[in-house]
């Protein structure tokens, strides 16, 4: 019968402790929202191969297209393997707050003696009965873990996002950069060849076709450093983009890139981002865990432990003898101090994070906000001043040749000004560009 009342005990305790908690999805929705509410696009957590096949089904539909950053954010969300990593400590998060709500496994015990003709069989049961009190400071623990967690997961999106912004608007400018380079290399090559027909001619010194000569090298020489960044800048974008084999030979967009004044200014952006941040609601959560945590250990540094034991002994020839216990710890040499100073001093060390967050998060923007003003200056300057000065020379100079007046080595040596100005100018928009990214991100949100 003693035994039948433990069962009944048991099934009890596990009713209680078997309170419903936050699932994974509902724990990964909750970061897909974050991450739209801060203007980005779904996510998808890869979970078995039959989902891995659809994500491979949708990146070779957005690759079938030219590339925009649009679409390149779109197949990162989705593709990028180190996210579907970070993705899986929500699920790590989320067992671990499940196991927080149970209490430790009953253990039973049986033993059997035989002797002198008797026969003694003993069946135990000990049950860690006070687990029942603490298991609500658990799952306080584990739910803050799992809510830090989430903003921690939501921060890495935004991150990989800027990331994702940047390197398509290097890999993009580089292509460009290359190909402009290579009507550049061709206004030196034409340069060359017509100064050693002059020099055959005996039209032309040595020296100046030597002149010519050195400078075309150096101009193809330039080519080719153009083209090996264009390939390193595009196998950036494929690592982050997940890309692989058949993959890489996309072609990207035709659409330029945009230059806009920013529409905003420095006023209001600092506490925008202290209340936009996921890192920093990731820290304040860590400072309520540590809090939690530090009363946790407070309760429990005396008690920490209460064992109920039941045996039942059967004898031969006698009736079933059964025994009620309790154990307790006696708080003689460990008085808890130690793991509460410890989670003090853990809490602590958490505050002191949050505060030196809040003061880079500030510092960040006033940064990246004077970056973003300063790079489209100089964009603005090159766009509209330099490229357009160089192209007005160009067609002064091309008047000149028509009319005899300049020869053709003064109207190929602007045009190739006229090319370095624009190449210069692809370099300040692509600056730009990423400066405008990593504001976006350090504000928590779109500009």
């Amino acid at each position: 019968m003693a035994i039948k009342h433990l069962s009944l005990s048991v099934a009890v305790l596990v009713f209680l402790c078997g309170c419903s908690t936050m699932s994974q999805k509902e724990a990964f929705d909750s970061v897909n929202q974050l991450t739209i509410e801060r203007g980005e696009k779904n996510l998808q957590w890869i979970k078995t191969p039959q989902e891995a096949a659809r994500v491979d089904e949708q990146v070779h539909h957005l690759l079938s297209e030219p590339l925009t950053q649009e679409n390149t954010l779109r197949i990162m969300l989705i593709n990028n393997r180190a996210l579907q990593q970070t993705y899986e400590k929500i699920g790590v998060a989320q067992s671990e707050l499940v196991e927080a709500g149970l209490m430790r496994n009953p253990l039973l015990g049986y033993s059997i003696g035989r002797g002198n003709g008797t026969t003694t069989s003993t069946l135990s049961v000990e049950v860690a009965f006070l687990d029942l009190l603490w298991i609500p400071l658990r799952r306080e623990l584990g739910g803050l873990a799992l809510e830090e967690m989430m903003f921690s997961v939501g921060d890495t999106v935004l991150r990989s996002a800027r990331d994702a912004k940047k390197s398509y608007s290097d890999a993009k400018i580089a292509e460009e950069k290359a190909a402009l380079y290579r009507s550049i290399l061709k206004s030196h090559e034409a340069s060359f060849q017509l100064a050693v027909r002059q020099y055959t001619a005996g039209n032309l010194p040595k020296r100046d076709m030597l002149k010519i000569q050195e400078s075309y090298e150096r101009a193809r020489i330039e080519s080719i450093t153009l083209s090996r960044e264009n390939a390193v800048a595009r196998e950036a974008l494929n690592k982050i983009l997940g890309l692989y084999g058949g993959q890489t030979h996309y072609i990207f967009s035709s659409e330029p890139l945009i230059r806009r004044e920013p529409a905003v200014s420095e006023s209001g952006l600092e506490k925008q981002a202290i209340m936009q941040r996921l890192d920093m609601r990731s820290a304040m959560k860590s400072v309520d865990y540590a809090a939690a945590q530090a009363g946790y250990s407070e309760k429990t540094r005396l008690l920490s432990e209460l064992e109920l034991s039941i045996e039942s002994e059967k004898t031969t020839g006698e009736k079933r003898f059964n025994t009620f216990g309790i154990k307790l710890p006696i708080p003689i040499f460990d008085f808890g101090q130690a793991r509460v100073s410890k989670s003090q001093a853990i809490y602590n060390q958490s505050v002191h994070r949050l505060y030196e967050t809040a003061v880079n998060i500030r510092s960040e923007v006033r940064e990246g906000y004077a970056h973003l003003r300063y790079t489209y200056d100089i964009a603005h300057s090159y766009d509209e001043v330099i490229v357009k000065s160089n192209q007005q020379i160009l067609e002064e100079t091309q008047l000149f040749y028509n009319g005899m007046l300049d020869g053709i080595y003064a109207l190929l040596e602007d045009q190739r000004r006229y090319g370095e100005a624009k190449m210069e100018a692809l370099d300040a928009l692509g600056a730009y560009q990423k400066a405008q990214s990593d504001l976006e991100y350090t504000i928590g949100g779109k500009l």
